[in-house]
């Protein structure tokens, strides 16, 4: 022990259990996002890229393997794999700027222990906001080009 530290000054093994835990959690948070905006910046059809993100998001939830994710825009749905809806989500809504609705649902597909938001973590809430802003901020950016094209088309026959 240093000369200024005391035996409070060390962590308990709950408490390091607890900081690991808390650690890896951000982690996959943070994957989950690098791999987002990794698949969008692919420019692959937008059916494609939804599907793609339904089998990324669940590994970032805290129970992946009881995890799935349905995305709905335009009036499609894409599902993870083994999707079944339950009574266990979380669910952002999304506009873009041409009035197409859409959201982003995680379900869990058993019961787990009550946390910030039923089962789940506030910062899975955080996550969910953030790739939704994401998702339908890279949608907004389809359809602002395929908007200036049209514009320019329309101009040129002019």
């Amino acid at each position: 022990m240093q000369e200024n530290q005391t035996p409070n000054d060390y962590l308990k093994p709950e408490e390091i259990r607890q900081l690991l835990f808390e650690k890896k959690e951000r982690l996959k948070e943070l994957g989950a996002i690098n791999q987002t905006t990794s698949i969008l910046k692919q420019n692959k059809p937008v059916e494609e890229m939804l599907g793609e993100l339904c089998s990324i998001i669940p590994l970032a939830w805290q129970y992946p393997e009881n995890t799935v994710v349905r995305i709905t825009y335009g009036g499609s749905q894409y599902t993870s794999p083994k999707f079944k809806e339950t009574k266990w989500v979380q669910k952002k809504l999304f506009e873009t700027i041409d009035a197409k609705e859409g959201s982003v649902e995680i379900f869990y597909t058993k019961e787990f222990p009550v946390m910030d938001e039923g089962p789940f973590m506030k910062e899975e809430r955080y996550l969910l906001n953030n790739l939704s802003a994401i998702i339908s901020g890279y949608l907004n950016t389809i359809t602002g080009k395929n908007l200036l094209k049209i514009s320019a088309i329309a101009c040129e026959t002019r």
